[in-house]
């Protein structure tokens, strides 16, 4: 059973729970691409009146991760190769300015933390250790950019990593992959600690590409999950 919204807790607005549940549930493709959601479907999966269900999805589809259909539905956005590589080709654009910028900016121990989350070995077959996984490296490359000194360029890669999140998920479902899974950053981490921008910004171009590859091969042998 998925977790449900918290209703006793007053300190933060019902909509935004809602917003940020569902959000989550899209991202971690436990509403696949495509699948419709409706008012009525949230309000009974939640326990909660229409209302509020009403604004979260308004501002989901603000945000572009709900689409409407006729007489009040929804669909989760859909996905496909187009978008896969429009969301490649923008990382190629930002993250690697934001590991230049961060070069020689940034500590040895806060790298170490980040990356430490990245290197643990992770079960595939265990959706909550792949769920940790996934986002652990996302935060290891915004918290990255997080030490550029440009807070627009990192919210702008923090949308990025939010939207490459559910590619992310859905290829590493369907790739036929070990059981457990691991990675880290120690390259990049060295660049990073040396000041060497150049090397920094290669390394980060250097990886948006090896992801990008293994996505779009998981993807393509499993046409079923993205939209034509």
């Amino acid at each position: 059973m998925l977790l449900t919204v918290d209703l006793s807790d007053e300190g933060i607005p019902l909509q935004q729970r809602l917003f940020e549940d569902i959000k989550r549930r899209i991202i971690m493709c436990e509403l696949l691409p495509g699948s419709e959601f409706s008012e009525g479907t949230a309000s009974t999966y939640y326990g909660i009146s229409k209302a509020p269900v009403r604004s979260a999805l308004a501002r989901l589809k603000e945000a572009g991760w709900l689409q409407s259909l006729p007489r009040r539905s929804h669909v989760v956005a859909p996905l496909t190769i187009h978008d896969v590589d429009e969301i490649y080709n923008a990382r190629r654009l930002v993250e690697p300015e934001t590991a230049r910028l961060a070069a020689g900016h940034v500590s040895k121990a806060y790298l170490t933390s980040l990356n430490g989350a990245c290197t643990r070995a992770y079960n595939l077959d265990d959706s909550d250790a792949k769920r940790e996984f996934l986002l652990a490296n996302a935060a290891f490359h915004v918290g990255i950019a997080k030490a550029c000194g440009n807070t627009r360029l990192v919210n702008v890669l923090a949308q990025l990593h939010e939207e490459s999140l559910r590619i992310l998920y859905l290829s590493v479902s369907v790739a036929q992959r070990s059981e457990s899974w691991k990675t880290g950053h120690h390259s990049i981490i060295d660049k990073l600690l040396n000041g060497d921008r150049e090397g920094a910004a290669k390394e980060t171009l250097e990886g948006i590409e090896r992801s990008r590859c293994a996505v779009l091969d998981a993807l393509k042998k499993h046409k079923h999950l993205l939209s034509i």
